[in-house]
């Protein structure tokens, strides 16, 4: 990755961190992101596409800040720090052999 990148990488970071938006996504705001209108189709959506299943009032509502969405996002673009799962500048570690 060269220099360039890897700055503007920091940079959206650095303003994705300072930005967070504590709202709460409205059912409108949902069916603008998943194209769905039934919340059991747009909890499916979620599952599918981020591979998490939402939060949920008891009426089947996704309860969902913008924050979250947006993390949910970086994290799948893999621009959040560790997106990976290893430590930076760390080979991840590969058993030598089977437990017994």
């Amino acid at each position: 990755m060269t220099e360039a990148a890897a700055h503007i990488i920091e940079t959206t970071r650095k303003a994705w961190e300072q930005n967070m938006d504590n709202r709460l996504m409205s059912e409108k705001d949902l069916q603008d992101v998943t194209g769905l209108k039934r919340k059991s189709l747009q909890t499916e959506w979620f599952k599918r596409h981020f591979g998490v299943t939402p939060v949920q009032r008891a009426d089947g509502r996704i309860i969902m800040t913008w924050a979250a969405f947006e993390g949910l996002q970086a994290k799948r673009a893999g621009v959040l720090p560790n997106a990976g799962g290893t430590t930076p500048g760390r080979t991840p570690l590969i058993p030598i052999r089977k437990a017994a």
